[in-house]
């Protein structure tokens, strides 16, 4: 007779005699080795259920401080995914974040009270009024526009410099453009707005100008009708400049009472930006990131956020993808976050001060 190897049980060949004692020994041992395995079983799954029994009431009863380490590490990850979305030139399709740059494109929809200046969406609000004449007496020509034909990189931009006494933007300002030996239709000007405080261009722009002329010399009011934002007692210079080569031509800042307005920001005005983000579903928490520029005086911001209104929990400097230094606000929400939720950024600059508004971002968890 032969047996198996690991729990000898009998294994008979033909020319075995079956005893009685062999069969049920086999028998008996089958038997104590499956209520051997049952009684194993139920053990290990005892063990299983008071195992999750344990961890579930330790989750329950977890100290106050375990919970908001781990909520301040996952809210520091969200942070960082803030900063990886302002890195990235393309967004992927994400759920319960974003990031908006507010350079250069118009003020969204669900914005108002703030003024698209260029680099950022901008609020301020000055200690008087000023008139139209007052700013424009403060403005200085100290170049021309030249324009030479056929060798444009002989051409030297007009610059005008100016100090004004407060905040407030210019609706339009006027040039005197001379131009002969024309060759062209029209062409084309760049404008900036370069904050010499700063070192920074606020506000960069292209106008296409008609140059069609009956006559030899062609001299016209070139009137620009674009809003240049700024600050009180900052200089700025505004550059004018052209690759054109198509005529002889000179531009020169013209100082006519009339012919430039400015106005003069002196109200107290609200600047809100909103947004609405989808989540997919409720999340535990979340983050908005606010980066932007104050000046004089500066101002505050506050963030209501599905209703509950958030004062900044920190406020650091920190230097963006392009290099600029700016403040960076952060928010907390300190709270459960629904599958779709809302944001409403509030800006409110004090007597004398303004606030530019470069990003925001937020990253739910």
């Amino acid at each position: 007779m032969d047996y198996t190897k690991n729990y000898h049980l009998p294994q008979w060949v033909k020319s075995d005699r079956i005893m009685m004692d062999d069969f049920n020994r086999m028998c008996v041992d089958l038997e104590n080795g499956l209520t051997g395995n049952r009684q194993a079983a139920n053990e290990l799954s005892g063990q299983i259920q008071r195992v999750e029994r344990e961890a579930k009431e330790q989750i329950r009863t977890s100290d106050t401080a375990s919970q908001a380490s781990l909520k301040s590490g996952l809210l520091w990850m969200a942070y960082n995914h803030c900063h990886l979305l302002a890195a990235g030139e393309k967004q992927p399709p994400q759920n319960g974040c974003f990031f908006q740059s507010l350079k250069g494109a118009p003020a969204p929809s669900a914005a108002s009270g703030l003024m698209e200046r260029g680099d950022a969406l901008w609020l301020a609000r000055g200690a008087r009024a000023y008139s139209s004449d007052e700013i424009c007496s403060h403005i200085q020509q100290v170049s021309p526009m030249e324009v030479i034909k056929g060798n444009a990189a002989a051409n030297t931009p007009l610059i005008i410099r100016f100090t004004p006494p407060g905040p407030g933007y210019f609706s339009k300002f006027s040039l005197i453009n001379q131009a002969k030996d024309i060759s062209c239709d029209a062409t084309v000007w760049h404008i900036a707005f370069f904050n010499e405080n700063s070192g920074e261009y606020e506000a960069e722009t292209d106008v296409t100008l008609s140059m069609t002329s009956p006559y030899p010399l062609r001299v016209i009011h070139e009137v620009i009708e674009k809003n240049f934002c700024f600050s009180g007692g900052f200089t700025y210079r505004i550059e004018v400049s052209t690759k054109d080569d198509r005529y002889n031509g000179r531009v020169d800042y013209d100082n006519k009472s009339g012919y430039t307005k400015a106005v003069s920001l002196t109200a107290d005005t609200t600047g809100i930006l909103s947004r609405t983000v989808p989540c997919g579903e409720a999340r535990l928490d979340g983050i908005t990131l606010v980066q932007y520029r104050p000046s004089g005086t500066g101002g505050t911001l506050s963030l209501i956020w599905d209703g509950a209104v958030l004062a900044s929990t920190r406020t650091r400097n920190i230097v963006d993808a392009t290099g600029k230094s700016l403040l960076e606000a952060e928010f907390r929400r300190n709270a459960a976050i629904p599958a779709t939720t809302s944001l409403q950024l509030r800006t409110i600059c004090n007597v004398g001060g303004d606030i530019a508004l470069h990003s925001w971002a937020m990253a739910a968890i």
